[in-house]
């Protein structure tokens, strides 16, 4: 149908009769144990649909949203989107679920109450009898988006994604790579996850190992993981998505963000082909990285001669190892050499200006690549 000036009233008003992108939706109200229930027997709720932000709350604030169950102040509702008849996900209240979940199973410490500072130090299973029977008849409510009017899936995908993006205007801002998680699911952002996860990487940024950390099935993350400052606002998932885009110096124009929005949105459905290569290149540069600067792969001394890790030197490096492929052996085989003339050649103001990422630009991006495709093809 044509643009609103060409539309008359009446069909406009038909097009409200006909439920036009309207949502329908329920409330229901729900015991915490059912909640729990509806969670681990997977009855019914995909506690992590692919457009959510990782888990950011940290135990803290998460012991303070039990004690305000406990005190039955009341709290925010739930959203859940039915994705099919009887099927569900979460679109809002992750946070608050997981806390929940997570201290019915005896894996929340409380920490930090106020009003119940008694409680504190302890789990569900290690609270008096009437403490836990008083949380048991605690209720969450729940705005529950019916599938009922929902005609394809393109059209669920609209509906979802408008409902969540306006639920998230206010409370925590989603930073870029939440937003581009939420905007431009599919396998690209699957091959993000996926290679964040790889334990070699981990290893190299500081992240507790997914392997080790993480179960995609339950959604389950650790503490330690949960808590990492890369994981836990997807920072790892931004690195790995800069390589990517990077590689292709004539696509480097513009600010830096509408540099990864733009491969992100042109690239969301990348075919299983595209995906392999992608998924090759990356780990191909990330190893020979490692085997070229071991355990400072992308690090550099600040000017307290402190090691700092430097994303835009991984941007520089990466790219740069995949221009000299063909000479990988060679960069291997001269490593102390690479290692002792980038430390010498960052010593230079103009340099380490450059490399540690000032300014964050496109001209600054090429320029940092540029540097280190010389310094390395020196050793190749």
């Amino acid at each position: 149908m044509g643009s609103a000036k060409q539309l008359t009233p009446a069909q406009i008003e038909r097009m409200y009769d006909d439920g036009e992108n309207r949502v329908t939706q329920e409330r229901n109200d729900f015991l915490l144990p059912q909640i729990r229930d509806f969670v681990v027997e997977k009855k019914w709720l995909n506690l992590r649909p692919e457009y959510q932000r990782r888990l950011v709350w940290d135990t803290e604030k998460k012991s303070r949203f039990i004690e305000s169950l406990l005190m039955n102040i009341p709290v925010p509702p739930i959203f859940l989107y039915e994705t099919d008849l009887n099927r569900y996900e979460v679109m809002d209240g992750q946070q608050r679920l997981n806390a929940i979940l997570e201290f019915y199973e005896n894996n929340l410490t409380l920490k930090g109450l106020e009003s119940w500072s008694v409680l504190n130090g302890r789990t569900y299973s290690k609270c008096p009898p009437r403490i836990q029977r008083g949380l048991d008849r605690r209720r969450i409510s729940a705005n529950v988006l019916l599938a009922e009017n929902i005609r394809d899936k393109t059209h669920a995908d609209f509906i979802r994604r408008t409902v969540f993006e306006r639920l998230n205007t206010g409370g925590q801002t989603l930073n870029h790579q939440e937003l581009r998680n939420s905007l431009y699911s599919g396998p690209l952002n699957d091959l993000l996850i996926e290679l964040a996860g790889e334990r070699l990487f981990d290893e190299i940024w500081g992240i507790p190992a997914y392997a080790d950390h993480y179960r995609p099935d339950d959604g389950y993350i650790s503490t330690q993981l949960a808590e990492n400052k890369l994981f836990r606002r997807m920072k790892d998932c931004e690195i790995v998505l800069r390589f990517f885009a990077f590689r292709d110096t004539s696509k480097i124009r513009g600010s830096v963000r509408s540099i990864l929005d733009n491969f992100m949105k042109e690239n969301r459905y990348a075919d299983s082909a595209m995906i392999k290569e992608l998924r090759s290149a990356f780990v191909d540069c990330l190893e020979t990285a490692h085997a070229v600067f071991g355990r400072r792969a992308f690090q550099i001394r600040d000017k307290n001669h402190k090691w700092q890790h430097s994303v835009p030197l991984f941007d520089a490096v990466m790219v740069s190892i995949e221009k000299l492929a063909d000479r990988r052996k060679n960069l291997i085989a001269n490593k102390k050499h690479v290692l002792r003339s980038l430390l010498n050649a960052v010593k230079r103001e103009e340099v380490y200006e450059i490399v540690v990422g000032r300014p964050n630009t496109a001209k600054a991006i090429k320029k940092r690549v540029a540097i280190l495709h010389d310094l390395l093809r020196q050793f190749s």
